[in-house]
């Protein structure tokens, strides 16, 4: 069995606010500044943006055949016959373990899935 980590990039920006959320924008807008805009991405520090990413996260652990641990809701495995594959995550990041951890990477990294990764090892 590898091991592989790696850290989402911009993982909350994947995830849609479940609140309605606004900002009155900055200068730095331009001539847009002053006006009102409506946050639909989930943003570091919101309130409910980590459970959003979670949601998010595990819509796609579903989609690829991977089954949540009934002892921690962070935990996810899939049955490869000849052992087990297993994904957990911690806030923005993912531990892969299997004997190819790197295919189950490539099933979630663009073009084939929705994350981008840094700090890959």
């Amino acid at each position: 069995m590898k091991i592989l980590a790696a850290d989402i990039s911009s993982a909350y920006l994947m995830a849609d606010t479940k609140e309605m959320m606004y900002t009155r924008l900055g200068p730095k807008f331009g001539d847009w500044a002053g006006k009102l805009a409506i946050i639909r991405k989930a943003l570091y520090g919101l309130i409910g943006s980590c459970a959003q990413l979670h949601h998010h996260l595990c819509a796609e652990l579903e989609k690829i055949g991977f089954k949540p641990s009934k002892g921690n809701p962070d935990l996810w495995m899939r049955d490869a016959s000849d052992h087990y594959k297993y994904v957990t995550k911690c806030i923005d990041g993912i531990l892969i373990i299997s004997k190819d951890p790197k295919a189950i990477l490539d099933l979630f990294q663009k073009p084939k899935g929705p994350y981008k990764f840094k700090g890959v090892g």
